[in-house]
């Protein structure tokens, strides 16, 4: 749908609306030379909560296909200062980052678990196949209880 195009109501879509979705797109068929100076390219947007809102979800959607392979951390470096320019996006890359390395067995500190994001100690808690990142304190009840019933699944 085209910037500022009419919604099936024949209401104007918002042209955030329209430019996140040509975002989204432009984000499907970047490739991986292409990704960072796209972020950068997004993050210029005007509205700041919108830009930051597809970025992250390029993220989430590339680091989760990433996650275990050898190109993930070259991937994430190549980022790193494109999306400085947001600290949300800047933190979620660097929680990727951190969920890579729980979920390899890389050197990681419990201190980095305890200070992220509910979002990425919820996802530990359920899919991390690390016994010490699931016996970490977790913020709030659910993660602990999520965290509890996954570790009989990883030996621990």
């Amino acid at each position: 749908m085209a910037e500022g195009a009419t919604a099936g109501g024949g209401e104007r879509e918002p042209d955030e609306h329209a430019r996140f979705a040509r975002y989204r797109r432009d984000f499907d068929e970047a490739t991986e030379e292409d990704a960072p100076a796209l972020v950068a390219r997004v993050l210029a947007d005007p509205d700041r909560a919108m830009a930051s809102s597809a970025v992250r979800a390029y993220l989430d959607r590339r680091a989760a296909a990433l996650l275990t392979t050898p190109g993930c951390p070259s991937w994430c470096a190549e980022l790193t200062g494109p999306v400085a320019a947001d600290a949300f996006s800047a933190r979620r890359l660097s929680e990727w980052t951190l969920l890579r390395a729980m979920t390899l067995g890389e050197p990681w500190g419990p201190a980095a678990l305890l200070a992220a994001t509910d979002r990425l100690q919820l996802r530990t808690a359920g899919t991390c196949p690390s016994a010490r990142a699931l016996t970490a304190d977790g913020r709030t009840r659910r993660i602990r209880a999520a965290a509890a019933s996954h570790l009989p699944t990883v030996g621990g």
